[in-house]
């Protein structure tokens, strides 16, 4: 696969043989993971734009539609080494204005940040901002189902992957994103439009995307 190729995958994640991510829905429902909350089903990946991680993305670059692999990725390629910098701690009375009962272990959301508190005491509170896999070596299991090549469903591919909600239309050369902004409390930031469109224009044969709210 080459950068711009975007593909469907299956793959299943594991960490000391522990399965902690999977695509597949019979599958997760085989391992007892199965949780009608969640989404399953093929996962798309834009080659070169970081949509999973550094070293699954590079071994997809060897792979062709019906590959399969098992991998190895060492944590430099996953989600990084464990940081002191990424463990911050806070005044607890800044919780109990939010009415939050800052418990150890429990993930909370800090601005658009999610964290792990560590511990509370003397006032303080400790949270954890690395990922629950950072420092971590993985193995997965992934093939490749699909290389999508028609226009308008990459373009839905890529808008279905960095926005999620909404709708997408298409009108000759032009895509139409809409937002949905009724039922969502604020505008896209402008830098979240411009990945969407830039994403769409450099990989798909459109020439304009208009995003509205």
């Amino acid at each position: 696969m080459e950068k711009g190729d975007l593909v469907l995958i299956d793959y299943v994640g594991y960490q000391d043989g522990e399965i902690f991510d999977l695509s597949n829905e019979e599958r997760a429902k085989e391992e007892g993971l199965y949780n009608e909350n969640m989404e399953f089903g093929p996962v798309p990946v834009l080659i070169g734009e970081g949509y999973v991680i550094e070293g699954l993305e590079e071994a997809l670059e060897d792979m062709e539609v019906g590959d399969e692999k098992e991998l190895e990725i060492p944590s430099d390629k996953a989600y990084g080494k464990r940081s002191s910098d990424n463990i911050e701690t806070y005044p607890e009375k800044e919780f109990k204005k939010q009415d939050v009962n800052a418990r150890p272990g429990d993930r909370i959301m800090i601005g658009n940040r999610q964290g792990r508190i560590l511990s509370r005491s003397s006032g303080r509170v400790k949270v954890d901002f690395n990922h629950p896999l950072s420092g971590k070596d993985l193995e997965y299991d992934v093939e490749v189902l699909e290389k999508v090549e028609d226009d308008e469903e990459k373009a839905r591919k890529i808008f279905d992957y960095r926005l999620g909600h909404g709708e997408i239309e298409f009108d000759g050369d032009k895509v139409i994103i809409d937002h949905d902004i009724e039922d969502h409390d604020h505008e896209l930031p402008e830098n979240v439009k411009e990945e969407i469109r830039t994403e769409i224009l450099e990989n798909t044969g459109f020439e304009e995307v208009e995003i509205k709210g």
